[in-house]
């Protein structure tokens, strides 16, 4: 049995579908950070000083500190862009809201930013599209100031598993979502099959041409990266069906894993989709997919099952509640964290880490214990 390994060595075996030391943990991803209000708390507690620099504007996640990762004993180190196109970053007159480089309108209701009316939401025709939508240029050096130093630097400099944070909150399909409203792009995908592909296509080829910048930034030096969230369930179904999921979005994400594997094929690809996405497993795992996040803990999810049936082919992060265990007691967490290391630890192949991001109702405290039970509990071989 391996002992004392390195980070980046433990993260590498465990993507390898191998035991090493112990689970590798990791917080900090573009899906599973922590809240700012939490990450000065944090701060607080292990007497960190001042905040660093937030790394963007328009969220209310906004902070990368090493020092709190080394505090907590993370596997994972982060890259990210200096500011992504879908964030709400542009100002308007209304002090709430604010709109992307898109020209897409979000709404602040603190500390939580939410998309308005879709600007597309109103227009019948594919010609109008480009007429509404501000398709941002990715040659522009404001997204990516900063990003190939600290890259080089975190590859040459540690012994980390560096992972390059989504260039874009989200999706092909949630970027659609949010340009045309929901409820109008399911309508489109059913009854105007060719304005929804016109869109999606439109989209993926913004997506494409951002990550294609991304990867000449900072792909020689990273291990992995994350693509766009994309959100295809609620929490007991599909939103979308499978068949459609092959028609519509599939093709982009594919392009867009395409372009990771052919600039550095070592780089593994990380997707995040909320939910109830047990049925499109299979489609990510043709489409390339190394790493999903987060296998959420909800009744439709059965993750025992999910690990017996994808155990070999697709390496699991998250899994951690965030909704009742980690607000809860000290036993709940405990309880929590030894639920998923025993469901979901056994042959590699996981990543522990929260479902989503640790929102303020989490007491320093419990952020504290998760990793330190992580740890207690999640040596090799698991005797849980």
């Amino acid at each position: 049995m391996a002992t004392n390994m390195l980070p980046r060595e433990r993260v590498q075996m465990a993507m390898s579908f191998q035991e090493p030391d112990r689970i590798p943990i990791a917080i900090g991803g573009g899906p599973y950070g922590i809240v700012d209000e939490l990450y000065k708390d944090l701060l607080k507690f292990f007497s960190l000083g001042d905040p660093v620099e937030p790394f963007r504007t328009g969220h209310n996640i906004s902070y990368m500190d090493d020092r709190l990762l080394e505090k907590l004993g993370t596997d994972f180190r982060y890259v990210y862009p200096s500011l992504s196109p879908s964030s709400p970053s542009q100002k308007t007159k209304s002090p709430d809201t604010f709109l992307d480089a898109y020209g897409q309108v979000w709404k602040r209701a603190f500390p939580y930013f939410y998309t308005g009316k879709g600007i597309l939401s109103d227009i019948h025709k594919i010609d109008q599209i480009d007429d509404y939508v501000k398709w941002p240029d990715p040659n522009d050096p404001c997204w990516f100031n900063n990003l190939c130093e600290r890259a080089r630097d975190l590859r040459n400099s540690t012994d980390y598993w560096i992972t390059a944070r989504m260039i874009n909150s989200h999706g092909p399909f949630q970027m659609a979502c949010d340009l045309r409203s929901t409820e109008r792009f399911l309508m489109d995908m059913v009854a105007d099959e060719d304005f929804a592909m016109a869109l999606l296509n439109r989209v993926g080829d913004s997506l494409c041409s951002f990550l294609d910048r991304y990867l000449c930034a900072c792909g020689p030096y990273i291990d992995m990266i994350e693509l766009p969230g994309d959100d295809y369930a609620g929490n007991s179904n599909l939103i979308i069906s499978p068949t459609m999921f092959r028609k519509f979005i599939k093709p982009i994400i594919t392009r867009m894993v395409e372009q990771v594997k052919t600039f550095r094929p070592e780089i593994k690809v990380m997707l995040h989709s909320d939910g109830a996405i047990t049925r499109l497993i299979p489609e990510l795992i043709d489409i390339g997919i190394d790493v999903l996040h987060p296998i959420e803990p909800l009744p439709a999810t059965n993750q025992s099952e999910v690990k017996k049936n994808y155990s070999d082919r697709l390496v699991f992060l998250g899994g951690i509640d965030i909704s009742k265990a980690m607000p809860g007691s000290e036993q709940d967490v405990i309880l929590e964290t030894k639920r998923c290391i025993n469901q979901l630890a056994r042959g590699g192949g996981y990543i522990l880490a929260p479902s989503n991001h640790l929102q303020s109702d989490v007491s320093v405290e419990n952020v504290v214990l998760l990793f330190n039970t992580a740890r207690l509990y999640g040596n090799y071989p698991i005797k849980i």
